[in-house]
């Protein structure tokens, strides 16, 4: 069975966005170059200076990562300064290549080229002003014909008009922003969330008070119009703690410790007791270097004459009654 490859893993190859060579920037993206038989990219052009600069061609297997923000490639800036000033073979096309309709007038130009990030088979294409002021993504089997600077597309007028537009990734952020808003409940955890589109994908990085918030989050922008993907990190504070404490609990240095865990928005207390500065160091180093935890508070007490260790803390660190010696805590402010 051939992987799926989901939205966010394609490379994509916006015309004038930077190349990132491995020792700092080497140009522009100027066009890309595809093999029609096969429908596969075989080399991208890399403009070198602003106007009358030189256009080095590079394989597509030096391509490393291809998204909104540039172009990465393995190579070096003497190394492309040095590729061929022309492709080898096969179609070329860039940001003034005709995008056509078989069997109608209607016409735009080509914006982005997305391909499989491996193989670099076509995946699909955005046309601008192939419907009158929008931008479109056409998947790759609309994509009929490829010649030099010249696309064809097949597909019915009315599923063409049904297709929704491809919107820009600012206008698509500030959509999910609103939305998330205008959520009462998360407004104590915007701030520690991290919002990004990106190519038409939404990323929602950061901590949030539960999972099931987390859970609402997704679901309330999965409908906007124009989001191809939701990749939602989002850490629960409630998921944290109980991850947390497993994490202590196997770890030779803490795991006979009862260790409060109280995640807010990623940041962690630990309270309790503890028998040596050693163990508290421990706990604490372990807690710091957690994926998802943000900064920790460590509020155990090193206390080496106890012989009853409190289990359960008051949620500002106070002590409290239950004392249950070698039991382990997990649980959230």
């Amino acid at each position: 069975m051939s992987k799926v490859i989901r939205i966010s893993e394609m490379a994509k190859f916006h015309f004038g966005n930077t190349i990132f060579c491995s020792d700092g920037e080497g140009g522009v993206l100027a066009n890309v170059t595809f093999d029609a038989a096969t429908r596969r990219m075989t080399h991208i052009g890399a403009k070198q200076g602003r106007f009358f600069g030189k256009t080095g061609y590079l394989p597509f297997e030096s391509v490393t990562k291809a998204t909104g923000e540039g172009v990465t490639v393995r190579a070096r800036r003497a190394e492309l300064a040095a590729a061929s000033d022309a492709p080898s073979g096969g179609v070329v096309f860039d940001s003034k290549s005709v995008v056509e309709c078989a069997g109608s007038s209607a016409k735009g130009t080509l914006k982005l080229v997305a391909t499989q990030p491996e193989s670099g088979e076509l995946a699909y294409i955005v046309a601008h002003n192939l419907r009158a002021g929008q931008d479109t993504l056409l998947r790759a089997e609309y994509v009929t014909g490829m010649e030099k600077d010249r696309l064809t597309v097949t597909i019915s007028d009315d599923a063409l008009n049904a297709l929704p537009p491809y919107r820009s990734d600012a206008a698509l952020q500030q959509e999910v922003e609103s939305i998330l808003f205008d959520l009462t409940p998360m407004h104590v955890d915007l701030k520690g969330i991290t919002i990004r589109v990106l190519d038409s994908v939404l990323y929602l990085d950061g901590n949030i008070s539960s999972s099931l918030r987390a859970d609402i989050a997704r679901d309330q922008v999965f409908g906007v119009q124009g989001l191809l993907e939701v990749k939602s990190n989002l850490v629960g504070d409630d998921q944290l703690a109980a991850d947390l404490a497993r994490a202590l609990g196997q770890d030779p240095r803490t795991r006979d410790l009862p260790i409060g865990v109280y995640p807010k928005l990623g940041v962690v207390r630990l309270s309790g007791a503890v028998h040596t500065g050693q163990q508290k160091a421990a706990a604490e180093e372990i807690a710091r270097t957690f994926p998802g935890v943000r900064s920790v508070d460590n509020n155990l007490v090193v206390d080496p004459k106890s012989d009853m260790l409190h289990v359960m803390s008051a949620p500002e660190g106070g002590e409290a009654e239950d004392k249950v010696p070698g039991r382990y805590v997990r649980h959230t402010q």
